[in-house]
């Protein structure tokens, strides 16, 4: 299978396979891998870290976080309204111990929504957000959110 030649930009250099071959034998006759050393100093390691880095890198950091956190809450909201409906239909023909079983699991969920909300408020939970909001208002003080850098 013949190799597909691949479009050229305007004004890019054509090399012949001769070329090619003689520009190979050149470089690995000098083996300039094996002279590189990267960075050295804190600094220079610190600056090399974030070459891949966008400008709004923190920022789409973040909003990838919160809506795995988002995600998190949903997953989990959905196993427990699943869990409450079956054990309301089963509640009346359940023995004590599956009861029980249900109520630990329902226990649990409610926690792991707890701790989603904590995580995703910095601590706070959405009352907890909602009241604090109310009270802002009262003072006539309307919080904004973030916004992402703009340039």
């Amino acid at each position: 299978m013949s190799a597909v030649p691949k479009p050229r930009l305007q004004g890019q250099r054509v090399w012949t396979t001769a070329q090619r071959e003689q520009q190979s034998r050149h470089l690995k006759s000098r083996q300039i891998w094996l002279k590189s050393t990267g960075p050295r100093t804190p600094e220079g390691k610190a600056t090399s870290a974030q070459n891949a880095r966008h400008k709004d890198y923190e920022y789409r950091e973040a909003a990838k976080a919160e809506f795995r956190h988002i995600t998190s809450y949903l997953r989990t909201q959905k196993s427990y309204s699943k869990l409450l409906n079956l054990f309301l239909k089963q509640e009346h023909s359940l023995s004590i111990a599956k009861h029980n079983a249900y109520i630990d699991a329902l226990f649990f969920l409610e926690n792991e929504l707890i701790d989603i909300e904590r995580q995703m408020f910095g601590g706070l939970r959405f009352s907890e957000i909602a009241g604090l909001e109310s009270r802002l208002r009262k003072q006539n003080i309307i919080p904004f959110p973030d916004r992402p850098p703009t340039s």
